[in-house]
C-alpha cells in the first residue's frame, strides 16, 4: 500500500522552504559556526561523563569489591566460590565501563598527541587481532584538537569494524598532512559489504560510522566509505586544520 500527502501539505512545506539561491552566505557561515561550537559542547561534555565513569563509578565498585570479600569470610567455600564469580562479572563491567570512558574521552590523543596515539591504537589492534597492518604516519604540524580528536576517533572506529567483521588479513593506516587538512586513510582486504545498502540505511546500521561522518562533517571535512562484497573495504576522512 502506498501513501501520499495531500497537495496543501506540498503547497505548505514548499511556501515554507526559502528557494536555495536566496540562503545568504552568511546564514551558511553563522550555521557552519554553530555546529563546530556544537561540537566543542558535546566534546566537553562527554569528557565530564567519561570522568564519571572513570572515576565515581570505579570507586563504587572498589568499595562492593571490598563489602563482597569481607562477606565472604563469614561464608561457606561454596557461597564463598559464587561470590567470586560475582566478583567477576563485577571486574568485566568496570573494563566495559573503562572502555566507554576512553571512547567518550580518548585523553591518549591530548596526552601525546595524534601520531603517538594511533601508533598505540595500531599496536593494541595487531596484538589483539593478528591481523597485520601496514601503518604510515607524516603528519608536519601538532594537529589542531577538535581536527585531531575527530581523526582518532576515525581510526579507531574503522580498526574495530575490521576486527569485528572484515575478516582481513590484512590492513592499513595513512595519516598525513595536507594543504591547510589533515587527511586519513583505513583499508583492509576483508569480505567488504555493500556499501549503498549502509548509505541508505540510516539509522539502522553502520552507526559508529555515521557518527564519525556527523563529527567529521561538523568540522566542515570530508567522508567518505567504499566496499564492496569480497573486495575489501576502504574509508577515508580529510579534516581542515584552520578555519
Amino acid at each position: 500500500m502506498t501513501t501520499t500527502e495531500s497537495p496543501s501539505v506540498d503547497r505548505f512545506e514548499t511556501a515554507l522552504a526559502p528557494p536555495v539561491g536566496t540562503i545568504a552566505p552568511s546564514a551558511v557561515h553563522g550555521s557552519e559556526a554553530a555546529v563546530q561550537r556544537l561540537h566543542a559542547l558535546i566534546a566537553r561534555q562527554s569528557g565530564r561523563i567519561a570522568a564519571v565513569l572513570h572515576d565515581d563509578v570505579s570507586q563504587v565498585l572498589a568499595a562492593v569489591h571490598m563489602t563482597l570479600e569481607d562477606i565472604a569470610c563469614d561464608l561457606s567455600p561454596v557461597v564463598q566460590a559464587r561470590l567470586r564469580n560475582v566478583r567477576a562479572h563485577l571486574h568485566q563491567v568496570e573494563d566495559q565501563l573503562h572502555g566507554i570512558s576512553r571512547q567518550l574521552h580518548p585523553a591518549v590523543v591530548e596526552d601525546f598527541g595524534l601520531a603517538d596515539a594511533i601508533a598505540f591504537t595500531a599496536r593494541a589492534f595487531t596484538r589483539k587481532t593478528g591481523v597485520q597492518l601496514a601503518l604510515s604516519l607524516c603528519l608536519d604540524d601538532p594537529c589542531p584538537p577538535p581536527a585531531a580528536d575527530v581523526m582518532f576517533r576515525a581510526v579507531q572506529e574503522a580498526l574495530a569494524n575490521v576486527a569485528a567483521h572484515a575478516c582481513a588479513a590484512s590492513a592499513s593506516v595513512t595519516v598525513s598532512s595536507q594543504r591547510q587538512s589533515v587527511f586519513c586513510a583505513v583499508c583492509d582486504d576483508g569480505i567488504g559489504f555493500d556499501s549503498s545498502a549502509l548509505q541508505s540505511a540510516r539509522g539502522s546500521g553502520g552507526f559508529g560510522l555515521q557518527l564519525i561522518r556527523a563529527r567529521v562533517e561538523a568540522l566542515g571535512g570530508t567522508f567518505e566509505v567504499e566496499s564492496a562484497l569480497r573486495q575489501g573495504t576502504r574509508l577515508r576522512a580529510t579534516v581542515p586544520t584552520e578555519s
